[in-house]
């Protein structure tokens, strides 16, 4: 794994050109934190400066910092995610926009899941699979999701104190064929992508066996060494990122068709 975040830190660094990064999140819940988490450790250890747009940033500041930013040729960075794919694609419309406004000569979108191909002017995309995001964009570069940047010495977990969990999505993306136990919890849904993600860990950390469809709950799960069963979600992400990022490195972790 640190190969691939080797080679992103040194293609972010070499586009910066000395300067501070403009970091923009997209909206998201509380296991979009996890990547928003791991981006920022990710800066902070490749010792890359950034500013930071988040959710809270108004229109007003956040047009100022991106005028700013263009005036001074600055890179903007664009957290990655699940935002380029069928159900939301609110990835797409922010990237275009800015573009359409500001015209950056360099914009870099971090791993996403891609479910077509999207081309935008001056931007360059990392996909997080080698397998449907590669299909649908063989021009953008693998690095594993940026979650997978968050160390498990961290995490300060509590002890276990139930066997087995679950969590499994009540939204859009869950695949509607699996019984939701009654004693689920949609931990994902609890939390912002601005939210801490230490209570995220600290909740997964009470249990010994992990159920989910939720992406960054096996992620999570995963890094903190749990038995993880990982099921599919409506569409292809889940398995994907599993087989390019999951199952090489946690072998306690298994997909369950």
């Amino acid at each position: 794994m640190k190969l691939e975040f080797l080679t992103l830190a040194e293609d972010i660094i070499r586009r910066s050109n000395n300067k501070p990064i403009i970091f923009i999140n997209l909206d998201g819940n509380w296991g979009d934190a996890l990547i928003r988490a791991g981006a920022e450790n990710f800066f902070r250890y490749f010792n890359i400066p950034y500013q930071h747009i988040t959710q809270k940033t108004s229109v007003i500041t956040r047009n100022k910092m991106l005028l700013q930013a263009r005036l001074n040729n600055q890179l903007v960075v664009v957290n990655g995610g699940g935002a380029w794919c069928n159900h939301y694609k609110h990835g797409f419309k922010l990237v275009e926009s800015i573009q359409n406004r500001f015209k950056f000569k360099d914009l870099l979108v971090l791993p996403s899941t891609y479910s077509e191909n999207f081309k935008i002017a001056n931007v360059t995309f990392y996909r997080r699979d080698h397998f449907n995001s590669k299909s649908a964009m063989p021009d953008a570069a693998f690095c594993h999701d940026m979650a997978f940047f968050l160390h498990p010495i961290e995490i300060s977990p509590l002890s276990e104190t139930d066997h087995e969990g679950h969590f499994f999505r009540t939204d859009i993306e869950a695949s509607g064929e699996i019984a939701i136990p009654n004693n689920n919890y949609d931990l994902s849904a609890q939390g912002t992508i601005d939210s801490k993600v230490s209570g995220f860990f600290e909740y997964l950390s009470r249990y010994k066996v992990i159920n989910t469809d939720r992406l960054h709950v096996a992620i999570g799960s995963s890094i903190m060494n749990k038995t993880v069963n990982l099921q599919a979600g409506s569409y292809f992400k889940n398995k994907a990122i599993f087989k390019s990022s999951i199952e090489p490195y946690y072998p306690n972790t298994r997909f369950i068709e």
